[in-house]
């Protein structure tokens, strides 16, 4: 006890820079050079762990590398990605550029990565848009709200799978990209959770308040002229007033 309280000030006087190595031993056969050799092997391996911390240092070795794809590379990777329209829907979405329909219901098919046209029709109201969107299944529509407002909406029913919308809340931005290579500006987009949701009220409302026009600035605020409190026990100045005829 006495020597293991004493090694530290003992290296700190003949001087710790002079050292390069710390050992420890119980018999004379381990400061031989086999046991030095030894004693190096266990200074350099690594730090024992136990079988949780050695899953997570594999975890953290394989996402280091490229062998397997983690949430953050997907997103990457799906954001990335060229995305894909098949021939029949390119077409549809062609034909709805021209004015040929008025509107286009197309799904993405998940095993494909592609994006599939449904239904394309000439709707004659608004309120026919409720009776063409599937209630059970995520879709895209494309639809002239009039002569010159495009407008694109998203339909998500909680009723569908959560792949299904994690798929189609993925693809959007794809999709869109897509349709503006063809020719297609969307003017509004909406998203909605179910079918009974498009009326005609909420198309209206959304055109109108993207068409309205910027309200005028509002005049500047005009400020208060500072009036001097009076002092205490002294009546407020007035202005005298000129005498009248009848003084």
């Amino acid at each position: 006890m006495l020597y293991a309280s004493s090694k530290a000030a003992l290296s700190k006087a003949l001087g710790k820079s002079y050292f390069v190595d710390d050992m420890f031993g119980t018999t004379p056969d381990e400061f031989s050079a086999r046991g030095y050799e030894q004693h190096r092997r266990h200074m350099e391996a690594a730090a024992p762990l136990t079988r949780r911390e050695e899953e997570m240092e594999r975890i953290r070795e394989l996402e280091s590398t490229d062998q397997v794809p983690t949430m953050d590379s997907r997103r990457a990777h799906l954001a990335e990605a060229p995305y894909v329209l098949s021939a029949e829907a390119e077409q549809a979405l062609r034909r709805f550029a021209a004015g040929g329909v008025n509107c286009v219901l197309l799904t993405v098919d998940a095993a494909a990565e592609e994006v599939r046209v449904v239904r394309e029709a000439s709707l004659q109201s608004h309120d026919e848009l409720a009776q063409v969107v599937p209630g059970d299944t995520p879709s895209y529509v494309l639809y002239w709200f009039d002569s010159a407002t495009s407008v694109f909406i998203y339909s998500c029913p909680a009723a569908s799978g959560v792949r299904e919308r994690m798929v189609h809340s993925t693809f959007r931005r794809g999709f869109m990209a897509s349709a503006e290579k063809l020719g297609i500006s969307v003017d509004i987009r909406y998203e909605f959770d179910a079918p009974a949701e498009i009326t005609a009220a909420a198309l209206a409302e959304g055109v109108a308040a993207k068409t309205a026009p910027a309200p005028p600035p509002a005049p500047p605020a005009t400020q208060q002229k500072f009036r001097r409190a009076a002092p205490p026990n002294r009546r407020p100045r007035t202005t005298p007033h000129a005498p009248s005829s009848a003084d």
